[in-house]
């Protein structure tokens, strides 16, 4: 996205083609045996959407958030306004046109860093048994949290650890939100 492509887009041959056959295998898996013990795939091409790319790429559901609560800059505030109910259903194009996060070196790093980092999370949290793998298909543009509630086969723990990585997103976010007012205000 930093250059204008779309990343979801672009990766999709390598997702898609990877993690796509896992979720197809586990909802497989799931439908003739009824359980979850057992699944052949801890981590699918659903776990993406589910705790990671919250508001899509680059978790910007959090950014939007960090900025209501934290950005001064009124234009910021004014995308982040217009931008939340279509990030509530994990559409991020207002964003990372509208701030932009297209070619912002400040926002480079958050854009890139937060989704490794929830990934990282949630492939441990869930390989450890604490919360179920995705073996249920949904919607994409299914909100956060409520996605990761629907994938997991209703998981309470699945949600909140969505809700974990959003927490994590909005407070990393929020350092880099408050960075660029003040280099803003500098520039002013």
């Amino acid at each position: 996205w930093f250059f204008g492509l779309h990343g979801p887009n672009v990766l999709a041959p390598a997702l898609d083609g990877i993690y796509g056959p896992a979720l197809n295998e586990n909802i497989d898996f799931y439908q003739i045996n009824q359980t979850i013990e057992g699944l052949p795939h801890k981590w699918t091409r659903g776990s993406f959407d589910a705790f990671s790319w919250m508001g899509g790429s680059g978790s910007t559901l959090a950014l939007i958030i960090a900025i209501l609560l934290l950005s001064k800059r009124a234009d910021s505030r004014a995308v982040a306004t217009y931008a939340l109910p279509m990030g509530l259903f994990n559409i991020n194009e207002p964003v990372i046109f509208g701030l932009p996060i297209v070619l912002n070196p400040i926002y480079l790093v958050p854009f890139v860093l937060i989704p490794v980092i929830q990934v990282i999370i949630a492939y441990y949290v869930t390989q450890a048994g604490w919360v179920p793998p995705v073996h249920i298909n949904v919607p994409w543009v299914l909100p956060p949290i409520i996605y990761a509630f629907f994938a997991t086969g209703f998981s309470f723990s699945a949600a909140l650890l969505a809700l974990f990585n959003m927490a994590i997103a909005v407070v990393i976010w929020g350092v880099f939100v408050v960075v660029a007012d003040g280099m803003d205000e500098e520039a002013s």
